[in-house]
């Protein structure tokens, strides 16, 4: 029985692990993709003004 309670605790942690390190995944890629819309936005803004 104690087996089992670890082999569970076990596959908490490694959902838990995996969860977070897709969340990081996901904000890295919003994150670059945010700032490669706002560098898209400046080029435009700057072809604009010239």
């Amino acid at each position: 029985m104690t087996e089992h309670h670890w082999t569970f605790v076990g596959v908490a942690y490694a959902l838990s692990a995996a969860a977070i390190v897709i969340e990081i995944v996901a904000l890295v890629r919003r994150r670059r993709q945010a700032l490669a819309r706002v560098e898209r936005e400046r080029d435009f803004d700057e072809d604009e003004r010239g």
